[in-house]
């Protein structure tokens, strides 16, 4: 249970969106990522929710931390922003690093936890995600943005997508990641390395869905599909072209089964 003092420390400084009406859907981003960066197709696609997400430390507006990141601390704000929106029982969407966000505000506060969705999730460093995390924190420690940028976009879009892409829109997608790149976002990828949430699955009793990119090549698809086989009852689907992050198109299908899944929910 989170105290209303504590709910009020948890959220000094923290920078937290809120938008739109109706029952409060919780929003844990990614690492490096943002709130609206990561769930704009569901702030924007659905109606009649009112998303409630807070940036983590270094994002949108909360400042960086003065220690490192623990997936408790963010889960408790997590949690937090929602509580301080009125709502006592939301389901959290929690995507690549926020989906061990999301199953660890489950388990440490199951009494406001009613339902849980989880995208491209990491449970754990896998050799993948292990590799692109070293890799993602050498390149931030010798301040070569242009080359992570140029990593995030690799590892991001699936094969299809990038051979899609003109010189043109490669170059601008670049300065795009570059221009977003949040300042804290290697301690949250340091965070990457020290996170492990499959001992949590099992004690998991909220309707889930898990979602898993085919294509992903940030984390393995094996591994987002251990949320499911280590969560009773939950639900799988899987797009299997889509790689960490969704095209315009993969995102409208994700909004849709995301609204079906809240849909099904006891009221």
């Amino acid at each position: 249970m989170i105290s209303q003092a504590e709910r009020a420390r948890l959220l000094s400084h923290v920078d937290v969106l809120d938008q739109g009406d109706g029952p409060v859907v919780a929003l844990a981003h990614g690492a490096g990522g943002g709130v609206r960066q990561n769930f704009s197709p569901l702030i924007d696609g659905l109606a009649e929710r009112r998303f409630v997400g807070p940036y983590y430390p270094g994002a949108g507006g909360t400042p960086l931390a003065t220690g490192p990141l623990s997936v408790d601390g963010l889960a408790d704000t997590v949690v937090a922003a929602a509580l301080a929106a009125g709502a006592r029982r939301f389901p959290v969407v929690g995507l690549s690093l926020g989906a061990a966000v999301a199953v660890t505000a489950a388990t440490r506060h199951p009494e406001h936890v009613s339902a849980l969705v989880l995208t491209v999730g990491l449970t754990h460093p896998d050799a993948q995600s292990s590799a692109f995390a070293t890799v993602w924190q050498r390149l931030a420690e010798h301040d070569d943005l242009h080359t992570l940028a140029e990593l995030i976009l690799l590892g991001a879009g699936s094969p299809a997508t990038l051979a899609s892409l003109t010189p043109g829109e490669h170059a601008e997608a670049v300065r795009a990641i570059r221009r977003d790149y949040p300042a804290g976002g290697a301690t949250h990828v340091e965070l990457v390395s020290r996170t492990d949430v499959r001992p949590l699955l099992a004690s998991i009793e909220v309707p889930t869905l898990v979602v898993v990119g085919g294509q992903d090549r940030i984390v393995l698809p094996s591994t987002v599909r251990e949320l499911a086989a280590g969560i009773r009852s939950a639900e799988l689907v899987e797009y299997p072209g889509a790689g960490h992050i969704f095209t315009p198109a993969e995102a409208k299908r994700w909004t849709s089964d995301i609204s079906g899944f809240l849909d099904r929910l006891p009221a």
